[in-house]
């Protein structure tokens, strides 16, 4: 059998001007072009901008949701201090200055040779370092004070003359503590005080139960509030005995709130003045 036979034809040439034909998808002219590219510019600019602003809004919310945290936890903090104060203090007027406050973190100095500005010998720099630790002892308080205070009956409670502001006379434990120490001082240093000697001299009982009161006073504000921080020994160069170190870590109320308090408080008895109980005050039957 013969082999077929193909006709082969030839393809007419094409210059190289001339264009491949297009589809109709292609037939659009360049200005459609153009118009689509700005189109998709603007989407991705605005989607981009739309991309930052979501990202400063998120960044604008959990800043504020932090401050806010922060207000609130600062809120809290003193909250919790405040109740914790109370749980383990009797009521008083001054607590508003300190409970919700952070204690302050100290190191006494117990040393024997620590130059305290209230240590002797009893030169007028001394004394008045002790006078300014009490400079806010008379404060005026309300009756309800007086009452949630422990003092359930305001009759014979000494009152301030209206020109003074009014009020009821008080002072704080504190500062009668630091009234006792210093009376003790004084009476330690008796040769330097002309006035010491004069009253143990004039009023020898009175003075005798009021060094006595002193000492028991203290001795019941330690107890009750005994401080269990550490007092450690020491081996010491030339001392063969255990040596104490007492310069021990404490947590203290903040000494400055509290006397801000009570110099906003304070009433400034004058000189010379001389009380006087006013016409039908009553009186308690005994002396406290």
């Amino acid at each position: 059998m013969a082999p077929p036979k193909f006709d082969y034809r030839s393809v007419p040439a094409r210059s190289p001007e001339e264009s491949p034909p297009r589809g109709k998808a292609e037939e659009r002219n360049d200005d459609d072009d153009d118009d689509e590219c700005q189109d998709a510019r603007c989407r991705r600019h605005r989607s981009l901008r739309w991309h930052w602003i979501a990202h400063a809004a998120s960044a604008v919310a959990v800043g504020g949701l932090l401050l806010l945290l922060l207000v609130q936890g600062s809120s809290t903090g003193a909250a919790a201090r405040a109740r914790c104060w109370d749980m383990h203090n009797y009521y008083s007027p001054v607590n508003a200055a300190v409970a919700g406050l952070p204690y302050v973190t100290t190191r006494f100095n117990g040393s024997l040779w620590h130059p305290s500005a209230f240590k002797g010998p009893p030169t007028a720099a001394v004394e008045e370092a002790w006078q300014a630790a009490m400079r806010y002892g008379i404060i005026a308080v309300t009756a309800d004070d007086y009452r949630r205070a422990g003092h359930a009956d305001t009759r014979t409670a000494v009152r301030f003359p209206p020109e003074a502001g009014g009020g009821l006379m008080a002072t704080t434990v504190g500062t009668h503590q630091l009234h006792c120490l210093h009376f003790l001082w004084r009476d330690h240093h008796r040769a330097h005080f002309p006035d010491v000697g004069h009253t143990a001299s004039g009023v020898p009982e009175l003075y005798e139960r009021h060094y006595e009161h002193c000492v028991d006073y203290i001795r019941q504000s330690i107890v009750c509030g005994f401080d269990t921080g550490l007092v450690t020994y020491d081996w010491v160069g030339h001392h063969q005995r255990p040596t104490p170190n007492a310069n021990a870590m404490h947590r203290c109320v903040d000494w400055d709130a509290v006397q801000a308090w009570l110099r906003d408080r304070a009433v400034e008895i004058p000189d010379g003045f001389e009380w006087k109980q006013p016409e039908g005050q009553e009186s308690l039957p005994w002396n406290p």
